[in-house]
């Protein structure tokens, strides 16, 4: 292709933003994601490389719905009380440091599989700090658990995370089908995980601690409102499984479970305010940034190069996508790598087996950097405001081995049920 002012203009801001996500930082500010790709937004509409009405139409309102419903859910839970009571009696039943880090991957695994990850770390982080701070243990393990845990667990469904939420909606694959497909590597991988953290941790595991986390204190509303928003929650993850069945998008079923869920919030100022917003402008900007990069020819220029690796087919076609996926969330995380992705896999006419390899390389890969995944970052920003910390070798201490091991039992068994 040929390059014009346009085109070089375009680059110039895509490889911008890309680099404010790596370094996150301009000087002595500080640099968050969804800021970097606003900047790159309005950097674009202020050069005409989109035009206003482009942008509005480049926007998913879809994803948007469904996140801003899937946060309302999980903000209402939180803000009564229900989600820390069912973490905190979940974590109780860990009576030596060994139980609690599986109890702590087990819980955070199956909760970010049905609500979106991001929310899930969020509002457990905390609560595992305290328990550890509780039973007197070293809290890096079951903290760097959380982070790992989240990103496994999400795997499992096309909605446990945002990038699964995006490949849903472009590649119309069905939820089923993406389960049954991915809940052998899920579940081999989440012990992978127990026993790779037991292993590298093993002096802190060794302890014959006996634990005691004391109950919850009064509930913050009756078990009635409770038992509603169990029933809610239900509802919303049944009309996800069935959604292919009855033709209702999942954005809808989202948005009708968080207003339900809102009525029973005691504070609905607070419900909304617990929405993520940060989220949903990285949201809204990324698709008028990739917009633009697609629409100008860069993208494929620049994917030109791996489509006979990508969509060979087979075997071949399953590891080059994870490959890919696993390299380059690492510079750009692996929500706006899958962004990225979208269109090409959209041109080549991707099969379903690969837009599935895309999801969970990407979501599987998300582990072995602090980058790779915003769960990570939010995970540590959330242990930040509590007093603690890790550090960026500290966390690939366990998310490199994490990554390979659950990489390499994804690609053999997504390899053997091709075309199933």
């Amino acid at each position: 292709m040929e390059f014009g002012v346009p085109q070089l203009e375009i680059l110039a801001v895509f490889l911008a933003v890309y680099a404010l996500i790596v370094v996150r930082r301009i000087g002595r500010f500080k640099v968050e994601v969804w800021m970097a790709m606003l900047l790159g937004a309005v950097a674009l509409l202020s050069l005409g490389a989109v035009s206003l009405g482009e942008a509005l139409m480049a926007i998913n309102s879809q994803v948007i719905l469904f996140l801003i419903g899937s946060f309302l859910i999980v903000g209402v839970m939180a803000q009564t009380g229900l989600l820390q009571a069912v973490a905190v009696a979940v974590l109780r039943r860990a009576r030596t440091p060994s139980r609690l880090l599986l109890f702590v991957i087990a819980f955070v695994s199956v909760a970010s599989a049905f609500l979106v990850n991001d929310a899930v770390v969020l509002v457990v982080t905390p609560i595992v700090i305290a328990s550890c701070t509780i039973a007197g243990l070293k809290k890096t393990p079951y903290i760097i658990a959380v982070a790992l845990s989240s990103n496994i667990g999400s795997a499992l469904t096309p909605i446990g995370n945002p990038q699964n939420v995006l490949i849903k909606i472009e590649s119309g694959i069905s939820t089923l089908g993406f389960m049954g497909k991915m809940a052998i590597p899920v579940v081999l991988a989440v012990a992978a995980e127990y026993v790779v953290l037991k292993a590298i941790y093993r002096k802190e595991m060794s302890r014959g601690t006996v634990l005691e986390i004391p109950e919850r204190g009064p509930d913050l509303m009756g078990k009635a409102e409770w038992r509603m928003l169990i029933a809610i929650t239900v509802g919303v993850m049944i009309g996800f499984i069935t959604s292919d069945l009855t033709g209702v998008p999942i954005a809808i079923v989202a948005l009708v479970g968080g207003t339900m869920a809102l009525l029973l919030s005691p504070d609905r100022r607070e419900s909304l305010k617990r929405i993520d917003w940060g989220t949903m402008v990285f949201f809204a900007s990324m698709f008028v940034v990739m917009h633009s990069v697609e629409a100008s020819g860069l993208l494929g220029f620049i994917i030109d190069p791996f489509r006979s690796w990508l969509f060979v087919g087979g075997v071949g076609s399953v590891a080059a996508i994870f490959g890919l996926s696993i390299a380059l969330s690492q510079l750009t995380s692996n929500v706006p790598f899958v962004a990225m992705m979208l269109p090409i896999f959209r041109s080549a006419g991707a099969s379903p087996d690969q837009w599935l390899s895309l999801a969970a390389g990407s979501t599987l890969g998300g582990n072995l950097t602090l980058l790779g995944a915003a769960a990570n970052v939010i995970v540590l920003e959330a242990a930040e405001c509590k007093g603690e910390s890790f550090s960026f070798i500290e966390f690939m201490k366990g998310g490199v081995p994490v990554t390979i091991i659950s990489s390499a039992i994804a690609i053999a068994v997504l390899s053997l049920l091709l075309g199933i």
